[in-house]
């Protein structure tokens, strides 16, 4: 009695919810269903419960079977919950039966086909799309910043009486010519910015035509431009001479600055706090050890890599380098790749036409001529550039 007691409360509760169910639907499943077949009647009088979509009809024994199911897959839930969410799940049945007396002594059925997301958000409990809310748009985050090493770079002492004894007129600006500078540097500076070029390749047909002596004071006018990151680099690596021109030693090998064996802020080095009003914004590289196979290291490709890490590092506006004679070894021809254009120094009392042509024809039409300066040129007393 006890258990033909317990089997009728069942029924009576699950047709109550089935009837609940179906008048929930019934407007929803006027539409819905109007051209869908309807479902095939079950061979027992039990009441139906349709599901929230209209899918398929289900009969009480149905119910009865997903209650199981649940109840094995779900433990914590309780009986009413679980109920809910059966009546209200149509396209996952579990395996039912139509045999009502085996239900209480049957083990529990294995849920195939249900799963925790699922079971946990009943049909009846989906958001319709009007309040559903979308995600934000992605958003732009700030990337990092750019490497910056130029605050980093150490400083060298800026010798007045040696920089005048090298001829650095740019330094204290007192012969008449450093004028001159001002003008190459305003025009070169124009040409840079025109062509979107930054790295200048200073030589010379022969040696003693004085390319050093332009590139350092180049360097030195360009470094009262505020707005202006120069870079001067020793390149002549058979006779290094910048460091010689600023009386400094200790200065590193260009060589190994090459090849990654030094860092970037231990081969450049600004000019310290000075009263000749050389800028903070001139760093250079110098070279203290000659370079036995100068031609192949300056082609490597590594080299190429090293400069284009040292412009992500430093972020120069024009970079110049003292290359070596252009007609005494290959050295120039094989660095052409890594500058945009080249100034050719000539020294005025012994260099001829025909050797600015071989220069040029050996760089080849590719490599703009930024200029020709004429050094030493006997009749250029500076007398004109006085105020």
């Amino acid at each position: 009695m006890v258990e033909q007691s317990k089997k009728v409360l069942r029924q009576k509760r699950q047709a109550r919810r089935a009837a609940r169910a179906a008048r929930a639907a019934e407007g929803t499943q006027a539409n819905v269903m109007a051209d869908v077949e309807a479902p095939a009647p079950v061979k027992d009088d039990a009441p139906q419960a349709t599901g929230f979509l209209g899918l398929s009809g289900r009969s009480a024994d149905d119910i009865a079977q997903e209650d199981r199911a649940l109840r094995a897959a779900f433990p914590q839930w309780d009986g009413d919950e679980m109920q809910d969410a059966a009546s209200d799940t149509t396209e996952m049945d579990a395996p039912h039966s139509h045999n009502d007396e085996a239900l209480p002594d049957e083990p529990a059925a294995e849920p195939l086909l249900l799963t925790p997301a699922v079971a946990a958000v009943p049909f009846d409990h989906i958001p319709s799309p009007d309040s559903v809310t979308t995600a934000p748009e992605e958003q732009d985050y700030p990337t990092e910043p750019e490497m910056d090493e130029w605050p980093l770079l150490g400083t060298m002492p800026v010798q007045r009486q040696h920089l005048g004894r090298n001829l650095v007129i740019t330094a204290s600006r007192r012969n008449p010519v450093h004028a001159a500078f001002d003008v190459l540097r305003a025009r070169l500076v124009q040409a840079l910015s025109e062509n979107g070029w930054k790295r200048v390749g200073i030589t010379s047909p022969t040696r003693d035509c004085g390319k050093t002596f332009v590139a350092v004071n180049l360097a030195v006018a360009l470094s009262r431009y505020e707005n202006c990151r120069t870079l001067l680099m020793d390149m002549d690596m058979r006779n290094p001479s910048v460091s010689k021109i600023l009386s400094l030693r200790d200065v590193g090998s260009m060589g190994d600055y090459l090849r990654g064996q030094i860092a970037t802020r231990d081969q450049f080095f600004k000019f310290d706090r000075n009263d000749l009003k050389i800028g903070e914004n001139l760093a250079v590289a110098m070279n203290e050890q000659p370079e036995p196979f100068a031609s192949e290291l300056l082609q490597q490709p590594e080299t190429r890599d090293r400069l284009n890490q040292m412009e992500e590092e430093l972020h120069p506006d024009v970079v110049l380098f003292d290359l070596p004679p252009a007609l005494a070894n290959d050295d120039v021809i094989a660095f052409k790749g890594r500058f945009d254009g080249v100034l050719i120094v000539i020294d005025g009392t012994r260099s001829s036409a025909a050797e600015v042509r071989e220069v040029m024809r050996r760089l080849g039409d590719d490599v703009p001529l930024l200029g020709v300066v004429l050094n030493k040129a006997e009749d250029a007393s500076g007398d004109e550039y006085r105020y």
